[in-house]
């Protein structure tokens, strides 16, 4: 487990695919015995693969097969060419779900990673909080799961990313203990969790950064402890905004959530200070920090920008600009493709939700005016294709993430915001930040 090729390939479905397949023919000319090796094989791959539903074909054909094979030449053809068109069906959907893959790194570090907790503070749960950091290379350290938590997996056909692999290792010590590392902090989306975006996480770390992210207890939309407790999220997964009253609601809520995560932030820097986790004490530079999030979490990150000097620079991915509290320093914006209708002046057909989302667009239109913000709209995507959803599946459109290919937006979105944190938090800049 120690290769990340080997470990992140489906290399056990497609075997038992094409040994099924192999074995029906054989099975037709030779006996239905020899369907037994390759219904073993599927079977074999359910139990220790990573697939399980994408073979339910090749499984279902052989099955057919084996009680169509004494019924008469008619129905043995009938049977081998379910047994067969199963296991072509099975590699292909094993293909177009694949075990997701983190892109190669942009940057020359290794990447460590440890998890720690934060004591609870009187009503304050216990927070649970990752770091990546630039390490030291050392091959035998493991290879640190995708998630944590395999049951933050999307539901099927995108659960396989539960299984996968992401390039940071555990274990390993700071690659240089003689300096101090520029720090930025990610906040996950509404009822989302800390690992929802590691493969941006990732390479901003491989850039010379110490990445940390904290599951909001309540908010998340699961955090699990150390001894096991798991608290789940009281916040409803989505809102219906057709009223004015509903839009009051649910900005009223969202205010108390980001008051929340400043609060809970505030105990993760003095922990940070106090030398917590003892890996990365004294090395951390926690003076001028950056923060960047993913929807409500790229909303978090505009307040904290807004309200804590401390975050230098933020940058927020496809989330809305709530409240009139303006970030401080530079600021940089992510956005989908924008819709038609927002283009246009306001029509008063338009719904509350529709006012919302324009009231938002006029915030970022208002802070474009100033000289240190810049925006990047992503055209052909939507609003999931800045997290690491876009990598279960090889069809953009089929996991609704628009149509551009992962690979290329994960690219676009990764090299800005690591040009836009090394300017700002004064490293050397490798790339441009497009305005």
């Amino acid at each position: 487990m120690n290769a990340i090729m080997p470990a992140n390939s489906s290399w056990i479905e497609w075997s038992a695919c094409i040994v099924s397949a192999s074995a029906a023919v054989v099975c037709y000319f030779k006996g239905r015995a020899w369907l037994i090796g390759g219904m073993l094989a599927l079977v074999a791959a359910w139990l220790f693969g990573t697939a399980k539903g994408l073979l339910f074909p090749a499984i279902f054909g052989c099955i057919v097969f084996w009680f169509l094979w004494k019924a008469g030449d008619r129905w043995k053809w009938t049977g081998l060419a379910l047994a067969l068109g199963g296991s072509v069906a099975g590699l292909f959907l094993c293909w177009l779900f694949p075990l997701p893959e983190i892109p190669t790194l942009s940057g020359p570090c290794v990447i460590g990673t440890l998890t720690f907790e934060i004591a609870a503070d009187g009503p304050a749960p216990a927070l649970v909080v990752q770091a990546w950091y630039p390490a030291k290379e050392d091959k035998a350290a493991p290879l640190s799961p995708w998630l944590a938590d395999p049951e933050l997996a999307p539901r099927f056909p995108f659960h396989r990313i539960g299984k996968a692999l992401a390039r940071s290792r555990i274990g390993l010590d700071l690659s240089d203990f003689s300096m101090r590392y520029p720090v930025v902090f990610y906040e996950h989306s509404w009822t989302g969790n800390r690992e929802e975006n590691v493969a941006q996480v990732e390479d901003l770390a491989s850039q010379g950064f110490v990445v940390i992210a904290t599951d909001h207890p309540g908010q998340a939309g699961r955090v699990k402890y150390q001894d096991g407790r798991v608290m789940v999220t009281h916040l409803p997964n989505s809102f219906k905004l057709a009223s004015e009253g509903e839009v009051v609601d649910f900005e009223k809520l969202a205010e108390t959530c980001i008051e929340e995560r400043i609060r809970d932030l505030v105990r993760v820097k003095q922990a940070l200070s106090r030398g917590v986790p003892s890996p990365l004490a004294g090395r951390l530079i926690l003076a001028k920090a950056g923060v960047f999030g993913f929807s409500f979490g790229g909303t978090c990150a505009l307040r904290l920008c807004a309200v804590d000097p401390s975050f230098g620079a933020g940058a927020n991915e496809d989330g809305m600009f709530l409240g009139n509290e303006k970030p401080r320093g530079p600021f940089l914006f992510f956005d989908e493709q924008m819709p038609g209708w927002l283009l246009k002046s306001a029509s008063p057909h338009e719904s509350p939700e529709d006012a919302q989302t324009r009231r938002s667009e006029s915030r970022i239109r208002e802070e474009m005016g100033k000289p240190d913000r810049f925006r990047v709209i992503m055209d052909g995507t939507l609003h999931p294709a800045f997290m690491d959803r876009i990598f279960t599946c090889r069809i953009p459109w089929l996991a609704r993430v628009g149509t551009q290919p992962a690979a290329e937006v994960h690219r676009i979105i990764t090299r800005q915001l690591s040009a836009f944190f090394k300017r700002e938090l004064l490293l050397p800049v490798s790339a441009p930040v497009l305005r």
